[in-house]
């Protein structure tokens, strides 16, 4: 056999070869296919077979340990969490309007945040900076160990809210009448300084006749007799 027909021999058997192995890769790959969507089908199954269950039985499916039941499990918040939630830090010498609404808010992000409740004075205080923080450190009965956050809260409007100041926004309470507002602007401000004069609307019907008496007199003639009067929008 001369060179050249050997050389074609072998070439055919090389082809043959890497045909076969083609073939056993593909077989070998379609029976990979097939053994991965079993074992998701099963999957699938089993997953829909607990579900079932639970809904028949609350609490009743067991983990993989055979110790604790499948169910979601959610962890404490954090003080990042707190801080993702609230991004509104205080100095102090925003006043008292925002002081307020700041306290209020760093409260409800607490409990968004689900964060344990003995952490909440130390998260609060985390977006304290300048004067307030200068207070916090240095005021014994707001820095002591272990304080609770009614406490906190109560030590912070003794200090962010002077009694003089205070008198001077109830003042402007009493004074208040809608004027050159709109009803809309109107009810804003009363629902604003409402919260520094609580003696002043102690329940509904005090409230609403307040604001009546602070509208102009076109308006106040259309609200006459409603008890829903500081709901109403123009």
């Amino acid at each position: 056999m001369d060179t050249h027909h050997m050389f074609l021999l072998l070439q055919q058997m090389m082809e043959t070869q890497r045909a076969q192995a083609e073939a056993s890769q593909r077989q070998s790959e379609a029976s990979h296919r097939q053994i991965e969507m079993l074992r998701q089908s099963m999957e699938n199954s089993h997953q829909l077979a607990l579900a079932a269950v639970e809904r028949v039985a609350p609490g009743t499916v067991q983990g993989p340990t055979g110790q604790q039941p499948y169910q979601q499990q959610s962890r404490p918040g954090t003080v990042l969490d707190f801080r993702k939630m609230s991004s509104r830090d205080f100095t102090g010498t925003e006043g008292i309007l925002y002081a307020d609404d700041w306290i209020e808010d760093v409260q409800r992000s607490m409990e968004l945040a689900e964060l344990p409740r003995a952490l909440w004075v130390s998260a609060a205080a985390s977006r304290f900076f300048d004067i307030a923080l200068t207070w916090y450190r240095t005021d014994p009965h707001a820095s002591v160990r272990g304080l609770t956050w009614e406490n906190f809260r109560r030590l912070f409007k003794e200090k962010i809210f002077p009694d003089v100041a205070l008198t001077a926004l109830e003042g402007q309470f009493v004074g208040l009448v809608q004027g050159n507002s709109s009803v809309d602007e109107y009810a804003a401000e009363f629902f604003r300084l409402s919260r520094f004069a609580p003696d002043m609307i102690q329940d509904e019907g005090q409230k609403a006749r307040k604001f009546r008496r602070g509208l102009i007199h076109a308006v106040r003639t259309r609200t006459s007799g409603r008890r829903d009067a500081t709901s109403i929008r123009y």
